[in-house]
């Protein structure tokens, strides 16, 4: 198995624990296997059938994603959060894949980093 998949598992971690901040867990989708058995299942599907089907995870996890992107877009502390973080949704609308739904997370999560270490820089 490839380290990218747990580099993606916990990059969509991070993500989500970012924007809700919250603790890891099921509540917010803030758990970096739900990311790591999509990109297995990705695999597996090919092959055999797995307990739950891999476009019920892909949507799951989209949903997690989009959830957390809703809520970046909203953020007052971001200057004009809703420019940085809209041209995501269309990526993630068309997301068809883990490595693009993969894209989009690191996409957001440098974003986050980029907009954090300015407001500390303005402080």
């Amino acid at each position: 198995m490839s380290n990218d998949y747990y580099r993606n598992g916990r990059n969509y971690e991070l993500f989500i624990r970012k924007t809700f901040n919250c603790e890891r867990g099921k509540r917010y989708g803030a758990d970096e296997s739900l990311m790591i058995k999509l990109f297995i299942n990705e695999q597996q599907e090919k092959n055999s059938k797995s307990s739950i089907p891999y476009d019920r995870q892909l949507y799951k996890v989209k949903m997690y994603i989009e959830d957390a992107l809703l809520k970046l877009k909203k953020r007052k502390k971001y200057i004009d959060s809703y420019n940085h973080f809209s041209p995501l949704f269309l990526k993630l609308r068309n997301s068809k894949t883990p490595n693009d739904l993969a894209k989009v997370v690191s996409t957001g999560l440098s974003k986050i980093i980029e907009l954090e270490n300015e407001l500390k820089r303005n402080r």
